[in-house]
């Protein structure tokens, strides 16, 4: 045990000398860190002219902004200038749209651009008959047009009639033999062949033999509106034709349901088994007193009853 003691706790004469020159430095080391400062002088840094330049910084800053400022708030009085001198508040009056001189769409209110594009609408041909017209314009918004609308004076196109009076005899003959050229051709549909439909204009051969071969399948058109029934005779077709057609009701074949057979009450619009039923009821019940009373077979709807009826008696 002592001899552990010894050998770790003990020094010899080297170590020992080494052990009073470190406790020398950190004592020397010591001494100088708490009397260093009595050898070190101080100094004082100067922030006068720092702060000088911070507080010029700062007032140029300022009158920049003053400026800016002052720029803006001038820029905005000019532009509201410009707004209430090129945009005056309108002075409302009666007028004709048709070739106004640009100062007076002005007065109106309208901009420069407004104004433009009406021009170049008159210089490819454009008119205003109606007043509606003036809307049409996509430059004039809905509210602007509502305060122009009770100010708005078209003057009728002139015609070559224009130079006469009603009471001229010339003008009356110039009437007739207009009135003669373009008067439209009417064809009644029931009793029309297809040399005739052809003469309806948006009516060619293909339509007039598929309008005589569905006339006689139905017995007869009751409504201008079944010609669409015809396949791709559509809306606009139709609006092409209806106006030089007529219809005569009084030719629709009729089918007697007291005395028909199933062959003969075979209608587009009727499938077989209402056809079957119609026949069926009037057996097991007896003739039928009114048109309606088919409805009592139960398959025939409102519907289907207000298209066939126009095509049925009870006799």
């Amino acid at each position: 045990m002592k001899n552990f003691i010894r050998d770790y706790l003990t020094f010899n004469k080297r170590e020992r000398n080494g052990v009073f020159v470190l406790l020398a430095i950190i004592t020397l080391l010591t001494v100088y860190l708490n009397i260093s400062f009595l050898f070190n002088k101080t100094e004082i840094t100067d922030f006068t002219k720092f702060e000088k330049e911070i507080e010029h910084f700062n007032t140029s800053a300022k009158e920049i902004s003053d400026s800016l400022k002052e720029e803006k708030e001038n820029k905005f009085k000019q532009y509201v200038t410009s707004i209430n001198v090129t945009n005056p508040k309108p002075q409302y009056f009666k007028f004709d749209p048709n070739h106004l001189p640009d100062n007076d769409w002005k007065r109106l209110g309208l901009s420069e651009r407004q104004i433009k594009t009406i021009k170049n609408y008159e210089s490819k041909g454009g008119k205003f008959k109606t007043k509606e017209d003036v809307k049409k314009m996509y430059c004039i918004k809905e509210a602007t047009y509502n305060l122009l609308e009770p100010f708005i004076q078209i003057t009728p196109i002139q015609t070559k009639f224009s130079k006469y009076t009603e009471n001229n005899k010339a003008l009356q003959v110039l009437k007739s033999e207009l009135a003669a050229k373009s008067l439209p051709i009417s064809i009644e549909l029931n009793s029309a062949d297809s040399t005739m439909l052809t003469k309806v204009k948006g009516i060619g051969p293909f339509y007039a033999k598929a309008i005589i071969k569905y006339r006689n399948q139905i017995g007869g058109f009751i409504a201008k509106e079944q010609l669409m029934e015809l396949w791709k005779f559509d809306s606009i077709k139709y609006q092409t034709v209806q106006r030089f057609i007529s219809i005569d009701v009084s030719l629709v074949k009729k089918i007697n349901i007291n005395s028909c057979t199933t062959t003969e009450l075979k209608h587009p619009y009727l499938n077989w088994n209402i056809v079957n039923a119609i026949v069926n009821y009037r057996s097991k019940h007896g003739k039928y007193k009114t048109i309606e009373d088919i409805k009592k077979t139960d398959l025939v709807n409102d519907g289907t009853y207000n298209k066939i009826a126009p095509y049925l008696i009870a006799n």
